[in-house]
């Protein structure tokens, strides 16, 4: 019960934003707090597939049963395609968000970093919404061909998944992008992980053992696939 209030209760995302090699920054959540901001998402998106897979018509209900595979299939591999998309995702849920940030180390402004970085995974978010949602229409277009086909065509639908959820995180890089109700906090405890980050070649270990001992909830998983 007590999960279920505070599920209920949040309205604000924490973000970590981080800097790393090249002047380049990440945008990281802590995974428990995402979890909570997926789950209305999550929610429409099995809907909408209850719905496809309760009607009438065969080839939709047909349709349903390949997306709630791919869906399943999709849930799994997420993290391992994009964790940063995931943040983003969870971004279009509020307008209210806390930016931790390490001690700046030159003149430009946290503010104008935090919104390039949205800026930036918008432009890649947008295209590769585009890219599949062509796939997508071709998926459509052989539906009337595979519906009778037995078994359904998981690899064939994935780019409809994937589809949504590009969707979601544009939405999600607008929102941050749009929103007055954020907060910026410098966190110093930053600066011992940026410094090996920005120092090539780092040492993944060292860097790995730093964002553990930071104790932010999947820190450590991220920096391993995004840096």
């Amino acid at each position: 019960m007590v999960a279920v209030q505070f599920r209920s209760m949040r309205t604000s995302l924490d973000l970590y934003l981080i800097a790393a090699r090249h002047k380049r920054f990440v945008l990281f959540s802590p995974l428990d707090i995402v979890e909570v901001f997926e789950e209305e998402s999550d929610d429409r998106v099995v809907r909408m597939i209850t719905w496809f897979m309760r009607h009438r018509n065969r080839v939709i209900a047909w349709v349903g049963r390949v997306l709630k595979a791919a869906h399943e299939c999709y849930v799994r591999l997420e993290d391992r395609i994009d964790p940063g998309e995931r943040v983003l995702k969870a971004m279009a849920s509020t307008e209210h968000f806390v930016v931790y940030h390490g001690p700046p180390q030159d003149s430009s402004d946290v503010s104008s970093q935090f919104r390039s970085v949205l800026k930036r995974r918008r432009f890649r978010q947008t295209f590769w919404f585009i890219v599949d949602l062509i796939l997508s229409a071709v998926a459509i277009v052989f539906t009337p061909i595979l519906a009778p086909i037995p078994g359904p065509n998981i690899v064939l639908y994935f780019p409809v998944l994937r589809m949504l959820s590009h969707y979601r995180a544009i939405r999600g890089a607008n929102s941050g992008l749009r929103s007055i109700k954020i907060e910026f906090k410098c966190l110093p405890d930053l600066v011992g992980l940026e410094e090996n980050l920005r120092t090539p070649p780092f040492d993944r270990q060292v860097v790995l053992a730093m964002a553990e001992g930071l104790k932010i909830r999947g820190l450590e998983q991220f920096l391993e696939r995004m840096v």
